[in-house]
């Protein structure tokens, strides 16, 4: 019986380990961006309205940012993604794991980078102990 172990103290395991907490991060991002355009879309006719009057404009200017930013944000990810899928992944050598390893980090970058551009709001998933301060 022929069984696959994975040495989670070899290097080898520790880009597996990162790559996988990496890949639930950006299903969790992704998850957040999605609800969060759904959101903004449905928040257009009141940004819209908010034009009509000096008062409210500004919040016109806001949706706008937050919508524009959170698409492209998705225009940065596909650009990764073409670029991660046109690889050719059927050697299993170092360098390849850390090329898709990096293709990875870039994704979650991604946001952070738009939001440093442009503005608009983050749906970086962070699980840092810093943000845990207890008061």
């Amino acid at each position: 019986m022929d069984t696959i172990s994975i040495n989670v103290f070899s290097l080898d395991g520790i880009i597996k380990g990162t790559i996988t907490v990496s890949l639930l991060n950006l299903v969790f991002s992704y998850s957040l961006r999605y609800v969060m355009v759904k959101i903004l879309i449905l928040l257009a006719p009141f940004a819209f309205l908010s034009l009509t009057m000096e008062n409210t404009a500004h919040f016109f200017k806001s949706w706008y940012r937050n919508l524009f930013s959170l698409l492209f944000v998705q225009i940065m990810v596909a650009i990764v993604l073409l670029l991660l899928f046109s690889m050719d992944y059927s050697k299993a050598n170092l360098l390849n794991k850390f090329i898709y390893l990096g293709g990875i980090y870039a994704l979650i970058r991604s946001n952070s980078i738009v939001r440093e551009l442009f503005g608009g709001m983050s749906t970086a998933v962070q699980s840092g102990i810093s943000r845990l301060k207890v008061k």
